[in-house]
């Protein structure tokens, strides 16, 4: 039996999805001091996150993910409540990484490790991905 480098990609990612769990670290940050920036320099100000994000794929432990944009909407049943930007909030959500990790320890290390966090730009919040019932 031979198999492909995708056929073996694809088995890979089998084994570690039974083995490790998915977390959501998500990055808490002073709204207002980030809404007086401009997208250049709220990218240039802090400390690179390239060599972190960079470690984590090369560990296996990186799925993806990305800043959030200051603006939005507040949306209930009851329609659009609010547009943003938000930061009449002093800290709110500016962005968000997914990755795998064996358990909640493993991934708050991984979130003390953030170069944010270490330089005190921002906070991470460590959440376990829940699964759908089936999946």
């Amino acid at each position: 039996m031979s198999f492909g480098v995708v056929d073996l990609k694809i088995i890979c990612l089998n084994l570690i999805k039974n083995v490790m769990e998915k977390f959501m670290l998500i990055v808490r940050e002073d709204l207002a001091r980030i809404g007086g920036l401009t997208v250049k320099d709220r990218f240039s100000e802090g400390p690179d996150m390239t060599g972190w994000v960079q470690s984590l794929i090369a560990s296996g432990n990186y799925i993806s993910g990305e800043p959030l944009a200051i603006k939005g909407r507040y949306v209930t049943k009851h329609g659009v409540q609010a547009d943003g930007p938000f930061i009449e909030a002093k800290e709110g959500l500016s962005g968000y990484d997914l990755i795998w990790a064996e358990n909640i320890e493993q991934a708050t290390a991984i979130a003390q490790s953030c170069p944010m966090v270490m330089a005190g730009f921002a906070i991470r919040e460590v959440r376990p991905v829940q699964p759908f019932p089936g999946n």
